[in-house]
């Protein structure tokens, strides 16, 4: 029987993360929205990660389209301001400073909480929107991902901004626009505060994570950044060796659930190359996915 998403509390949220880059997220979190639509969940998956998102590179929207994302910064009116230094005094973020006699605004530091302005007297200070980056959705062919469905939206920095996780919640928000029953939510690296946005929220947190030393210190780091969010977790082990790692030792230890193993496997690596899925371009591939959806769904409805 096909089961759509979390029958039982209705919409499902799903954060593929790790505590570092290159574990396999992407992989993941594609070939897992195809599993979930081919099993009849409609799906949105959402590339958060904003400064390298690639997701489309597998999964390519039809007619994108595109909106920008815009933050408001604080303008100074140099003819108006007294220099009485109430914006530097609130700016918490050390956004604002006087210098050379007159009001500077440093937007990289800006967090655009605007209460510079709130202060500001005189009146010298006010807002305008700018740029920082850009959302793109779009479904994809029905062809790849019948038959309920793929919308892919994409999160994408401009280059030289900072506000990572300003895109990250623009590119949910329109996620909950599309209002699917199973949002897939591929993270960025780490555990700073860009992971934080993407993850805040989710029902399931899937870490994705691979049989070294590395991978599992990072992992560790993801696991205390998981439960201290709430969110009930499992792990994906990708480039599995075959062979009982330090890694199996800590989930066993911490009372992970491994959701899913990869085998290290020089054809996984060819069909992703490649910029294709492996739930279709390898011979094992549709029972790896399959049964990681039905592990997620599992841990899912036993949170509910």
């Amino acid at each position: 029987m096909t089961v759509n998403a979390r029958s039982i509390v209705g919409r499902l949220t799903v954060a593929i993360a790790s505590g570092k880059g290159g574990t396999g997220k992407t992989l993941v979190a594609t070939n897992l929205a195809v599993a979930a639509a081919r099993a009849g969940s409609p799906v949105t998956l959402v590339d958060c990660d904003a400064d390298a998102p690639n997701d489309a590179l597998f999964l390519a929207p039809a007619e994108p389209q595109v909106r920008e994302v815009t933050v408001p910064l604080p303008v100074v009116d140099a003819d108006t301001c007294t220099l009485c230094g109430a914006c530097r005094a609130t700016c918490v973020y050390g956004a604002i400073r006087i210098l050379g006699g007159a009001v500077m605004v440093f937007p990289e530091l800006c967090h655009n909480c605007g209460a510079c302005v709130k202060v500001c007297r005189p009146g010298a200070l006010s807002e305008e929107p700018v740029r920082v980056g850009e959302v793109e959705w779009g479904r994809v062919a029905a062809s790849i991902a019948s038959p309920a469905g793929v919308d892919v939206v994409t999160g994408r920095l401009d280059i030289g901004e900072v506000k990572t996780p300003t895109v990250i919640r623009a590119a949910r928000r329109q996620a909950d626009v599309l209002h699917k029953p199973l949002t897939v939510l591929d993270s960025p690296p780490g555990v700073a505060c860009a992971a934080v946005a993407a993850m805040r929220d989710a029902d399931v947190l899937v870490l994705v994570t691979e049989p070294t030393p590395f991978g599992l210190h990072d992992l560790e780091l993801a696991v205390d950044l998981g439960r201290e969010m709430g969110i009930p977790l499992g792990v994906v082990v990708n480039r599995d060796i075959g062979a009982t790692s330090e890694v199996d030792a800590y989930c066993e230890r911490e009372g992970i659930p491994v959701l899913a193993r990869i085998p290290f496997d020089r054809r996984v690596a060819e069909v992703y190359a490649s910029g294709g899925l492996v739930i279709d371009g390898h011979p094992d591939g549709v029972g790896w996915f399959d049964g990681l959806w039905h592990a997620v769904r599992d841990l899912a409805e036993e949170d509910a």
